[in-house]
């Protein structure tokens, strides 16, 4: 999730949301009217709102851009620097929200650098997203900028008005805005330096394809239309990608266990060996910069501030997660080690690249369902109309098509409306191609301020254009829950405390509880049809909800294990951390797969760039989605009015309370990890 929201995907500096400002223009509506007064089929209606950007825009001219556009805000800032007349919310905060707008003009790099087909395009906007990065790291170091925010006097104004300039005041210090000048500067160009190789980590991640070849029989067990779509060359081998839509079916149904493990160890060697010494690099200056401002590691330092406070408590929480699957993934790695030995009478442990195909062979045969027959149910056109639909449905707004200009013939534009009025805008990137971002992410292209702009959304993923997976559809559904948060939270008048700007340990919650509705008969049935159109049975969808827990616990004692890299690689000095090492201990420690030989996961795990420590927030955002979805379980999963309580409450309070004061509001209690750590001790 790189915040990709990812994940609020690359937040560019701490007490400044910086998005786009955007002029909403007249909408065009088309419909079909008869002569005669009577009616007729009305066509969809289409925005053709003027929004976003130039994405037709040449490398030269974004760069110019990004140019002018920094140079006006440094001038703007410079004279909130230098203002000396009375500090008031009014007279702080106005002229650095004039800034904010400015620098939306360039906030959609961040996006580009990920997803742009041109590589002079895709470069220059990584040169932007370096440049508006250092100068956001100036601004959290101006003591001057400091000195005005610290003399507003707060009485008076709103909770969230006085919130917003005390989370201000909190990321001035850890910042480092009260270190001497040479402390300041060291610190500056260590954030720079950071940028710079968290760019290149990335960048490497996002080029790095790697290929296996086989041949036709090495396909026997996967779908007819995978291997229809895959023609031989003229050698007879058949050429397969790490990318997803080549991959997971492999893994899921091919019954060629070498070419599983070949693709498998390909997949897990992506990055390497460049991003061995670019990931150390990258954790010995996070190390450096947590030091320099008084942090015992980079983790302290990532989670000051959050819902979770310290790596201790991240740990504790992941311990007794821990604690609660261990009885159940035991059971479960030793039902599909028993159906190993039916293979290989000689096996004694589950490998990687075996556990998603034993788990579906285990399915099929104890209880007696077929994933093939599963996703000839989800062609991916249908299933995005689904969730349209289903978004439609809970909280009564229209999803209409935007026609304004996009980067690739693949990415599609598209309106939210309530009541026949804008309320945001998003870009889908739906389908893998060559140097795209590898994974699922959303990115908050812009904030909405009330009454003043509407939010828009990117979404990147990399699903087939064909039938899908049903994980692969709750992926969507997660993921379409970011965008979602980021359309309903435009609520604020300041960008500080509107859009996604609460906590970053919570942004998951939203999107992990919208995937509760993907398992709904009733949801599934409004869109899930086959080649006939005959919607999916009930029974199937029984069977998926009787098979949906098995492997649960092993899966989610993986996510500890990625989350205890996470941790263990920012908590520990740099000067005594192997990697390699370090993630053969943890992987002996926490996962259900062993280490597979000629592997380097952390130089291809995106996170350890985007989420740095903070991996856990996967786990810790379920457990509050499981409490939220406490409600809805209770009340009914189509109840339109829990789901506008839901959206009122939760998305729309964006960052002007703390999250455990929203939670608590919906829920009527304080939020509790215990109906996670239930549903865990229970499976």
């Amino acid at each position: 999730m790189l915040l990709v929201t990812d994940e609020k995907k690359g937040k560019p500096m701490a007490g400044i949301k910086t998005y786009l400002s955007g002029v909403t223009m007249a909408l065009v509506l088309t419909a079909c009217d008869t002569m005669d007064g009577g009616s007729a089929p009305v066509e969809p209606l289409v925005s053709t709102a003027v929004d976003g950007w130039d994405y037709t825009m040449p490398a030269a001219e974004l760069a110019d851009l990004c140019s002018n556009a920094l140079a006006q805000a440094k001038a703007q800032f410079a004279a909130i620097e230098s203002d000396t007349g009375p500090a008031s919310l009014e007279s702080v905060y106005g002229p650095y929200d004039d800034m904010g707008r400015t620098l939306q003009t360039i906030q959609h790099v961040w996006h580009m650098k990920s997803v742009h087909p041109e590589a002079d395009v895709r470069d220059a906007a990584t040169q932007c997203a370096e440049d508006y990065s250092d100068f956001a790291s100036g601004i959290g170091l101006s003591r001057d900028f400091y000195n005005r925010v610290a003399a507003i006097n707060t009485d008076g104004l709103s909770p969230a008005e006085q919130l917003m300039v005390a989370n201000q005041i909190r990321d001035f210090r850890q910042a480092g805005v009260d270190k001497d000048e040479a402390t300041r500067d060291a610190v500056r160009a260590l954030r720079k330096e950071i940028t710079e190789i968290g760019n290149r980590f990335d960048q490497t991640i996002r080029e790095d394809t790697r290929y296996v070849e086989a041949r036709l029989d090495q396909l026997a067990g996967l779908p007819q239309d995978y291997i229809d779509a895959r023609p031989p060359n003229a050698e007879g081998m058949i050429r397969i990608s790490t990318d997803y839509p080549d991959y997971f079916p492999v893994m899921r149904y091919g019954h060629d266990d070498a070419l599983r493990q070949a693709l498998s160890v390909a997949r897990l060697s992506i990055g390497t060996p460049d991003n061995s010494q670019t990931l150390q690099q990258l954790i010995e200056k996070r190390h450096e910069l947590a030091q320099l401002l008084g942090y015992e590691s980079y983790a302290a330092y990532a989670m000051d501030g959050l819902m979770i406070e310290t790596p201790e408590r991240a740990r504790s929480f992941l311990d007794e997660v821990g604690v609660a699957l261990k009885q159940a993934a035991e059971k479960d790695l030793g039902i599909l080690l028993t159906r190993l030995r039916q293979i290989d009478p000689t096996a004694e442990e589950i490998q990687v690249w075996q556990g998603s195909y034993l788990s579906n062979l285990v399915r099929e045969e104890e209880y007696s369902l077929d994933s093939k027959e599963v996703r000839q149910y989800f062609h991916f056109d249908k299933v995005q109309q689904g969730i349209f639909e289903l978004t439609e449905t809970l909280f009564g707004v229209q999803i209409v098509p935007w026609q304004t200009g996009v980067w690739h013939p693949d990415v599609t534009a598209w309106e939210v409306r309530e009541n026949g009025e804008p309320i945001g805008r998003f870009y889908l990137d739906m389908h893998p191609r060559e140097n795209k971002y590898k994974h699922a992410a959303h990115w908050t292209l812009r904030s909405g301020l009330a009454d003043e702009q509407v939010p828009l959304s990117g979404l990147a993923t990399n699903f087939p254009k064909g039938l899908m997976e049903h994980n692969q559809v709750e992926t969507y559904l997660h993921e379409f829950g970011h965008l979602l948060h980021n359309m309903f939270s435009g609520t604020q008048t300041w960008f500080d405390i509107t859009g996604m700007s609460m906590e970053r340990d919570f942004v998951e919650a939203p999107s992990q509880m919208l995937e509760e509705w993907i398992w709904d008969l009733d949801t599934l049935q409004s869109f899930a049809t086959n080649e006939a159109g005959e919607p999916i049975p009930a029974a199937l969808v029984e069977k998926m909800n009787r098979a949906r827990y098995f492997t649960t616990a092993m899966n989610t004692a993986q996510q500890i294990f990625y989350a205890n890299i996470s941790l263990a690689f920012y908590s520990t000095d740099p000067a005594e951390l192997n990697l390699l090492e370090s993630l053969q201990s943890l992987q002996a420690k926490y996962s259900p797969y062993p280490y597979a030989d000629g592997t380097y996961f952390y130089n291809n795990f995106g996170h350890l760039n985007g989420y740095s420590s903070n991996y856990y927030i996967y786990q810790w955002s379920l457990a509050i989605a499981t409490d939220l979805f406490s409600r809805f379980e209770a009340e009914g999963m189509t109840n339109t009015q829990v789901a506008k309580q839901y959206r009122d409450t939760i998305l729309g309070a964006a960052g002007s309370r703390p999250a455990a004061e929203f939670v608590e509001d919906f829920l009527g209690r304080p939020f509790s990890t215990q109906a996670y750590i239930d549903l865990l001790s229970n499976l």
